[in-house]
């Protein structure tokens, strides 16, 4: 791929980046606007059957998860080879196979019907309306889930703007029609018509667009062809398990707190997640281009030799034993403290424990840290010079947005929850900051993971969600049980942050980029908004409580002002001459548009 290409893409890159942050924004922004509007035509119960209806497919959807990312990395890799025809056989070969895929759920979910009214404790008098909404929802989600090629064409053919811009779209047109049909008396009915309707706007519209992006493309029953069920489910089962997971790992946390702290700790825990796992959500979307334009650039894998599944499994099996007695290090003085507190029984299980934690640490450990240091020294690395500046580029710029955000959550978190809840919420912001630190280290593995699907190295994303897994078993519960909500607060920043550590640290060697680098370009930036938020955390600190209002203004001067000297310390000690000059022309351009 030429300079000029290779310029294009990480433009279309950072656009899509863009793009995709905002439409969250406004997404987000309209679900805020809708849910009231909605609970003022109809009554909380019908609400509470539109939720039902999203948990029933939320899990449907389970079952075509990696499909979309299978699309998107092999529409990109077809369209960098210039071989449509592959791009053609891959789409149709995946209509076809969804189509069926969808009958058989649609199916499943009209026998099943009986057994959710039972399962979630429907009223009477309200089934024959939940089956029809659970029943049209199911309808207008596998048409999307069936259709999602045309969408996954785009975003491989690296139209992330226009993607994400049809989807607003569509989102927009939906709070309008829910805007029309409550009113005229349709009830939750009319919210479902509403996403029906906006279901099949957004399939027309991608599916007309991705034939004017690739006049090449073709869909038929001829194009239909058994190997690219290979691209389709061996890839993309990957990613399935892997989201999976993610999804395990993502409500661990409040299973645990509920189950063993009870519904209270759970709301408390919730309301502390909220605003970071928010902003979790916006900039994650800025991830999306990056499998496509990982899956266009390529490159060659050195010293790549093919492992049997049997050196797979043993490396896997060696990740989770790592896990285990890493965490020996923090057990061993845990237990110590805890048998002193007891008086230095010689029956405790603290004893035991830490007589355990230091046996493991010398017995296996010093031949797992071993292995560890070869591994990680060792192995396959990537020869792809524009992907590695794409990565780096990627990681300094997402980074700097997520330390901007999370720092200043994090330095005004008592004060934004006063302003958004009142009081009664002790303790919130403590786990909040807890939150935005682990959140800030968890994104930044973003673009990693989403490189290393574009070039079909999903294992090593399954390195770290293994040793998440292993962590987060041992120490959610274990701190939940000794330490409270806390404990369990502090066991999802142990099993998260050194996975992600080890995920970066490999990164970074398989692209053989050295920490110093990766350190300076993506890391040291990050210093300008945590001086800035360490400011806000002084002055907050010395001021009294206000009224809530009161406080929101505050917090609005003290935002512009954050903001104001981030920008001066980025411009005065980290931004590039290359990157002013970007930011000049944007302004440029905005400026350029604004006077006609």
């Amino acid at each position: 791929m030429g300079t000029g290409k290779t310029k294009t893409l990480g433009r279309r890159v950072a656009a899509g980046s863009i793009m995709g942050m905002g439409a969250n924004v406004v997404f987000l922004a309209s679900r805020l606007a809708l849910t009231p509007f909605i609970l003022a035509y109809v009554s909380l119960a019908d609400f509470g059957l539109w939720s039902v209806c999203f948990i029933v497919l939320s899990y449907a959807g389970l079952t075509a998860f990696g499909i979309q990312n299978a699309y998107v990395k092999y529409v990109a890799q077809y369209n960098a080879e210039g071989n449509l025809e592959s791009a053609s056989v891959l789409v149709s070969t995946g209509l076809v196979v969804m189509t069926g895929v969808s009958l058989v759920l649609f199916a499943a979910l009209l026998g099943c019907v009986p057994l959710f009214m039972t399962l979630f404790d429907i009223d009477p008098d309200l089934r024959e309306l939940a089956g029809f909404m659970i029943l049209g929802t199911a309808a207008a989600f596998l048409l999307d889930l069936t259709f999602s090629a045309f969408r996954g064409v785009l975003e491989g053919m690296q139209e992330i703007v226009l993607s994400r811009s049809v989807w607003l779209a569509a989102t927009l047109l939906e709070l309008a029609l829910v805007f029309v049909f409550l009113p005229l008396g349709y009830g939750i009915r009319g919210v479902l018509y509403a996403y029906a309707l906006k279901t099949v706007f957004e399939v027309l519209v991608n599916m007309l667009f991705a034939f004017r992006k690739v006049p090449g493309l073709r869909v038929g029953p001829r194009y239909v062809r058994r190997e690219a069920l290979h691209a389709l489910f061996v890839f993309g089962g990957k990613v399935q398990f892997l989201g999976v997971l993610g999804i395990f790992l993502g409500t661990f946390d409040r299973i645990v707190t509920t189950a063993m702290l009870g519904l209270s700790a759970t709301g408390l825990f919730e309301v502390a997640r909220k605003l970071p796992f928010t902003g979790r959500s916006i900039t994650g979307a800025a991830f999306v281009p990056f499998l496509p334009a990982a899956s266009s650039l390529g490159g060659d894998w050195l010293e790549s030799p093919a492992p049997t599944v049997q050196q797979k499994f043993r490396k896997y099996m060696a990740l989770c034993l790592l896990a285990l007695v890493g965490s020996c290090f923090l057990i061993a003085p845990l237990a110590f403290y805890d048998w002193q507190q007891r008086g230095y029984g010689w029956s405790e299980p603290s004893f035991w424990a830490m007589c355990l934690s230091v046996l493991l640490l010398f017995l296996p450990g010093i031949q797992i840290f071993a292995w560890l240091r070869r591994f990680i020294s060792g192995g396959e690395y990537l020869e792809s010079p524009k992907l590695v500046e794409l990565y780096l580029t990627g990681c300094r710029h997402i980074n700097l947005v997520n330390f901007t955000l999370y720092a200043f959550l994090a330095a005004a978190a008592n004060e934004l929850l006063y302003t958004w809840l009142g009081t009664g919420y002790d303790g919130a912001e403590h786990i909040m900051r807890v939150i935005c630190i682990v959140s800030l280290v968890h994104l930044a593995t973003g673009a990693g993971t989403a490189v290393f699907k574009g070039v079909n190295r999903t294992g090593r994303e399954l390195e770290y969600t293994l040793m998440q897994l292993v962590l987060a078993l041992l120490w959610i519960p274990g701190l939940a049980w000794s330490y409270g909500l806390y404990g369990a607060v502090l066991g999802v920043a142990l099993s998260t942050i050194p996975p992600s550590c080890y995920f970066i640290v490999r990164t970074n060697q398989a692209l053989r980029i050295a920490w110093r680098e990766y350190f300076v370009r993506t890391v040291l930036p990050g210093f300008a908004p945590i001086l800035s938020g360490g400011l806000v955390w002084l002055v907050l600190s010395q001021l009294p409580q206000f009224s809530r209002w009161t406080t929101l203004f505050v917090l609005g001067g003290l935002g512009l002002g954050y903001l104001t000297v981030t920008a001066f310390l980025l411009w005065a000690l980290f931004v590039t001459q290359e990157e002013m000059g970007m930011v000049r022309n944007a302004f440029s351009r905005l400026w350029a548009k604004l006077r006609g």
